[in-house]
């Protein structure tokens, strides 16, 4: 008896958050200026709207690689920190123009992920203490050949861009003002200081790419 009340409180818990969450998406859905957060994991960033495939309580349900239920033009910013590495080149072309049509125009977007240029010049060049601090990070590199295919393979990645990947999805999409910047660095002031995952001295393995929506696009 006493699993079956557990079970049925559990139940009920989850259909609660879940009210919730719909009931969230829903005010969403009716708002502008929106500053969405694609990604999040457990990470929340105050006045953003915490959006992941796999959502604690305080984010809203996400499938970036599908079509987004907001509508056009409602936000103002949209971020992904080491989300996009997760999709296929075909999934994030789509998440991108999704980004782009959520976005007002002028809006911004950032997207920060493992850098595949950085992750092969770090191969090359052999500089003991990046494979150092690579360990240090909790990944198991017996040799050089574990660091490419720790970033290519671990935690459900599906395809490792470059800052020219990225900006040809973001051309594609209608961005402009393309530029690379720094770990928690951005000339623009509502992106700046919103990252979390600190790469420390592994930051050349990073790529984080800020953008501008057209103010010419539809």
């Amino acid at each position: 008896m006493r699993r079956l009340v557990v079970g049925a409180r559990s139940v009920l818990g989850r259909r609660r958050i879940e009210r919730a969450r719909a009931e969230r998406l829903r005010a969403a859905q009716a708002s502008t200026g929106l500053l969405l957060d694609v990604g999040t994991s457990s990470s929340h960033l105050p006045g953003w709207l915490s959006l992941d495939i796999d959502p604690d309580e305080q984010a809203l349900r996400l499938d970036a690689s599908k079509p987004w239920p907001f509508p056009d033009g409602c936000a103002r910013a949209v971020r992904a920190e080491h989300m996009i590495e997760h999709l296929t080149w075909e999934e994030a072309e789509l998440c991108i123009g999704e980004m782009a049509r959520v976005l007002e125009p002028g809006g911004l977007c950032r997207i920060c992920t493992p850098d595949l240029e950085g992750i092969a010049r770090a191969y090359l060049d052999r500089d003991p203490r990046v494979l150092d601090v690579h360990r240090e990070h909790g990944y198991d590199a017996p040799t050089w050949a574990h660091l490419p295919n720790n970033y290519l393979r671990m935690w459900g990645h599906s395809f490792v861009f470059d800052f020219d990947s990225l900006r040809r999805l973001l051309e594609r999409a209608g961005f402009e003002q393309i530029e690379r910047s720094g770990f928690n660095r951005s000339r623009h002031k509502l992106l700046d200081g919103t990252d979390s995952h600190d790469p420390g001295e592994l930051e050349p393995l990073v790529v984080c790419v800020d953008a501008v929506k057209s103010t010419d696009a539809a």
